[in-house]
């Protein structure tokens, strides 16, 4: 049993627009940087708010999961009207592949070990500095339950990070936050013949979902769906306001 499901934690989430789900679904897989870039895909296929920073600070060949199941990325995203999904994993799928954990933010916290500053101190909670990180994460099962233990209470966020790229299992469940994503999002997995299961769930606040913002999904989507090797358009909804 490794330190995850020994915490009590079934599932797994990774967020994303739902206009990123006709290509997850089709490759079965979370991509990590590398092979988004190695597939074709151009840096504005990734976030413009994160995905510097990811790379700067040591994190750009991960895979970023969270334990959060209302992260506040997703509640700002779903209240300014951007359509989006999550994707529930279970920590069986999670478990089978190197991982870490992260109790910041990587992409938004000032804690950082860089230059003269010396960044948070190194323990069993906080996790430890690997080469090129200026955060430090939990990579044993001690400091991983460590790490666990103090903060999964608390609900700190901890993100989880994939060594490299995450396969999606069978038993992975698209969570869609309104009726129409819903649909859209079964039409996807239906016509890819992908076997997840989709759930209707409340939105972790407001959601007025935009009907442009909307049209815009259903373009992308159309597009992405009727040729297996486009690679988007640059829809990102961190350009939008």
């Amino acid at each position: 049993m490794g330190a995850l499901s020994a915490s009590g934690v079934e599932f797994v989430q990774h967020y994303a627009p739902l206009h990123y789900l006709p290509f997850i679904a089709r490759s079965r897989a979370i991509l990590s940087k590398p092979s988004l870039d190695a597939a074709g895909f151009k840096s504005t296929h990734l976030r413009s708010m994160s995905r510097r920073q990811d790379v700067a600070r040591g994190f750009g060949s991960y895979v970023h999961m969270t334990l959060d199941p209302q992260p506040r990325i997703l509640k700002a995203k779903l209240g300014a009207g951007f359509p989006h999904i999550a994707l529930r994993v279970p920590v069986a799928a999670i478990e089978a592949n190197a991982f870490s954990l992260c109790r910041f933010n990587v992409a938004m916290t000032r804690n950082l070990r860089r230059g003269k500053k010396r960044g948070v101190l190194e323990s069993k909670t906080n996790g430890r500095y690997y080469l090129g990180h200026q955060i430090p994460v939990a990579r044993t099962d001690e400091d991983k339950m460590s790490m666990l233990a103090k903060h999964l209470p608390l609900c700190t966020m901890i993100e989880v990070l994939i060594h490299g790229d995450l396969k999606l299992p069978d038993k992975t469940i698209a969570l869609c936050y309104s009726d129409d994503d819903l649909k859209i999002a079964r039409t996807v997995l239906t016509q890819l013949q992908v076997p997840w299961t989709i759930e209707r769930a409340a939105p972790p606040g407001e959601y007025p979902r935009s009907a442009i913002h909307g049209s815009s999904v259903d373009d992308f989507i159309a597009s992405a769906m009727r040729d297996s090797q486009w690679r988007g358009n640059g829809l990102e909804f961190d350009r939008l306001r």
